[in-house]
């Protein structure tokens, strides 16, 4: 019946779609079409880079696990490990990506429906960032994550932010 619904809400049947007790829900509104520009391909390839640096972070997590000889499902090494801080930090960079990675890709896939090329540019600096400041932690532990960190934040994470919150403000009417 969904596919033959009536604009005001009843189905082709003339029975309402929803019912909510004794009414009938509002009508509701046409479905709204998107058009996306080729440009967005350009966000879908940043999406699946950050993919590629997530495994990347895996790899170095899992050969770090076999390297010190920490067992699963050890999450961090004890501090009594005397390899702890090697594997805490490789595993720190993986974990630390994970709490940034759904948001900022979220904010690019957002913000790349008007803007594909620029989000897409902000959504790689944010990738790269996060593959310095991987290997940085994983190699050099917490001192080696500020570059990558850097790069990341304010040339990635940051400006999207911005980037989103500007096209939301200009969208609604308050800019």
């Amino acid at each position: 019946e969904g596919a033959h619904a009536l604009a005001d809400g009843r189905a082709a049947s003339g029975r309402p779609m929803f019912s909510f007790g004794k009414q009938a829900a509002p009508a509701c509104p046409a479905p709204v079409g998107i058009t996306l520009s080729p440009d967005y391909g350009y966000v879908l390839l940043t999406l699946f880079a950050s993919w590629v640096v997530n495994y990347y972070l895996i790899f170095l997590v899992v050969s770090a696990r076999r390297k010190y000889k920490i067992e699963y499902p050890t999450l961090y090494a004890p501090d009594t490990h005397p390899n702890a801080k090697e594997f805490n930090s490789a595993q720190r960079a993986h974990q630390n990506t994970l709490e940034t990675w759904a948001p900022v890709m979220c904010l690019m896939l957002a913000s790349g429906v008007r803007a594909p090329r620029v989000a897409a540019a902000f959504g790689a600096t944010w990738v790269a960032g996060r593959a310095i400041y991987g290997a940085g932690y994983a190699m050099k532990g917490p001192k080696g994550r500020v570059v990558g960190f850097a790069v990341a934040t304010l040339g990635g994470q940051f400006p999207l932010m911005f980037l989103t919150a500007y096209q939301g403000a200009k969208m609604a009417g308050l800019m």
